[in-house]
């Protein structure tokens, strides 16, 4: 573990809380790579060297500054980590003054440490958890030399399982309030939880046995309900099918198509997509000439584009819709009528909201 400029400044803004002085900190070679006084960075202290080499405090008077270098009157406390000096907080002022706050300087400075290094620790396993995972999703055989490099980072799961994926909805999600929910999933489901990008979660869920799914809509309802209510975060969920190997990248496609298609906040399970799971069946060409016949004439009119699908989410309702688009019912009205006119499909019949609803799972999934 070495000092670094970054988490010296840290430690100088907590640090100086306690007491009124300057403070410097000094890396494992005395030079100082944090202070109170700017002036004082990457200069050597061989006061500094000093506790460094005795391990153990030193006090420094006006008589030191006539001999060494780089010093001011003041008290130096060894940073040790594991029983390992890795560099010197110093604190400027009468000696006899500060020696009552130097062991508790000396503390907090060290459990700052400790921390950085917990969390740096926490960081390499995430990162080492989504590359291993990236390389899981990729392999057709699963050689036992992967499985054991898996144990290692906490995969210790056996088929079938599942695979599901937690989407936090909103724009600029905070690192901080993925890691949060994170930690609040491992709480609430006791199995591997993924950080995947910047907004989303990886859930592996064991399928011990034929009630299984069943508790996991459970588990996951009520981790969503305590994870909304506590930190005030929504998310979508889809749930991937159960899988016998561990070839667990029909899972992770599978959990991502539910998830695509699903509603925001809900949870979407593969299994339920009936219609969809079809509809991925139909030849490209045919589909391109599906959509040239349903929609066509008005793909370019972004208002009654928009417009369909908002009437299609909401089941119909022409109140919901016209409320979501911020529109007067009858505008609503016109635009559906005029939808109409141009296709010769009426939304309000059974049929056509098949074709538009098809035509728009057919333009989303792909034509992007």
């Amino acid at each position: 573990m070495e000092l670094t400029r970054e988490l010296g400044k840290k430690i100088i803004n907590e640090t100086r809380k306690l007491i009124d002085e300057n403070i410097i900190i000094v890396n494992k070679n005395a030079i100082i790579i944090a202070s109170t006084d700017p002036t004082r960075i990457d200069k050597f202290h061989e006061g500094a060297q000093m506790t460094i080499q005795n391990n153990s405090v030193t006090l420094l008077t006006e008589d030191h500054i006539q001999t060494m270098k780089g010093i001011r009157p003041g008290v130096n406390l060894p940073i040790s980590i594991n029983n390992t000096v890795i560099g010197v907080i110093g604190i400027t002022g009468n000696p006899q003054e500060i020696i009552p706050f130097a062991s508790l300087m000396q503390k907090m400075t060290e459990l700052l440490i400790q921390e950085n290094i917990y969390i740096q620790e926490n960081e390499w396993h995430a990162r080492a958890l989504e590359t291993y995972f990236l390389e899981w999703i990729q392999m057709d055989d699963i050689p036992n030399e992967f499985l054991h490099r898996g144990e290692l980072l906490g995969i210790t799961l056996s088929p079938p399982f599942r695979c599901s994926i937690v989407s936090l909805n909103g724009n600029h999600i905070q690192a901080k309030t993925v890691d949060d929910v994170l930690k609040l999933f491992r709480l609430k489901l006791n199995c591997p939880v993924i950080r995947w990008g910047n907004s989303r979660l990886i859930l592996i869920t064991e399928e011990v046995h034929p009630q299984a799914i069943v508790n996991l809509q459970h588990q996951l309802q009520s981790a969503q309900n305590y994870i909304q209510s506590t930190l005030h975060v929504s998310f979508s969920i889809g749930i991937g099918t159960s899988i016998n190997t561990y070839q667990i990248k029909e899972s992770f496609q599978k959990a991502n198509k539910a998830l695509s298609i699903g509603r925001e906040n809900n949870m979407t399970y593969y299994e339920d997509l009936l219609l969809e799971v079809c509809l991925d069946d139909i030849k490209t060409d045919i589909r391109h000439e599906f959509l040239d016949k349903i929609i066509s004439k008005f793909k370019n009119e972004d208002a009654l584009m928009n417009t369909l699908k908002i009437y299609l989410k909401n089941n119909m309702n022409l109140t919901e819709t016209a409320t979501e688009l911020h529109i007067h019912i009858n505008t609503l009205h016109y635009r559906l009528n005029r939808i109409k006119q141009l296709t010769g499909l009426n939304p309000k019949h059974t049929y056509s909201i098949a074709l538009f609803y098809t035509a728009f799972y057919f333009l989303d999934n792909y034509t992007k």
